[in-house]
């Protein structure tokens, strides 16, 4: 029974994606619940639990894959492990991986909402760019403690445990409404200030 059990402890260590796709079916779901929880003092009880599984699936089945190619991809490039090679890996990640996994996320997770594509574009559009600015000051410092300081084994671990704060963030961005896709903006503002 001790050798099933080694063997099963080993699987982590041998297979990281599968490791990542794990940390990413819980981490995105509670980030979920605790968004709702934060925001509106949701109790789990009533947690929309349909969301919590959209973001457990997207997280497992789309982001951990992509993170994890990611990373093995770049790590290629970057043999050193020093201050400097971990500051520029992760000022490149900020601006090769980090749009396009931001743009993914917000049109992912909408087309699992079921929004026509219209909608999906839009939300992009409109969520993209303010979100994109936290995420320069937020994901550089995560990911040059990352590079300089956590060995590649445990890089994926590393990053899902800076995820949870992210992705937290990312549920409240996903949780605002969107404008009506031919609304103007000017529109919107003024029936913000007559609420």
């Amino acid at each position: 029974m001790s050798g099933v059990l080694t063997k099963v402890m080993s699987l982590p260590a041998q297979f990281p994606l599968i490791r990542g796709m794990v940390s990413y079916a819980v981490i995105w779901p509670s980030c979920s619940i605790v968004q709702e929880y934060l925001e509106n003092g949701t109790s789990p009880e009533n947690a929309d639990w349909a969301r919590a599984a959209r973001f457990s699936f997207f997280g497992t089945f789309f982001m951990a894959p992509v993170f994890y190619g990611w990373m093995k991809y770049s790590g290629r490039f970057f043999k050193r492990k020093d201050l400097k090679t971990a500051i520029i890996r992760a000022a490149i990640e900020q601006v090769s991986y980090s749009p396009l996994a931001m743009a993914y996320f917000f049109f992912g997770m909408s087309a699992l909402e079921m929004k026509p594509l219209k909608t999906c574009v839009n939300e992009v559009r409109e969520k993209f760019w303010p979100t994109y600015k936290i995420g320069v000051v937020f994901w550089p410092t995560a990911q040059t403690i990352n590079f300089y300081f956590i060995s590649e084994k445990n890089r994926i671990v590393f990053v899902s445990a800076a995820s949870f704060v992210w992705t937290v963030y990312l549920c409240h961005v996903k949780s605002k409404k969107q404008r009506a896709i031919n609304e103007p903006l000017d529109m919107q503002l003024v029936e913000r200030t007559e609420d």
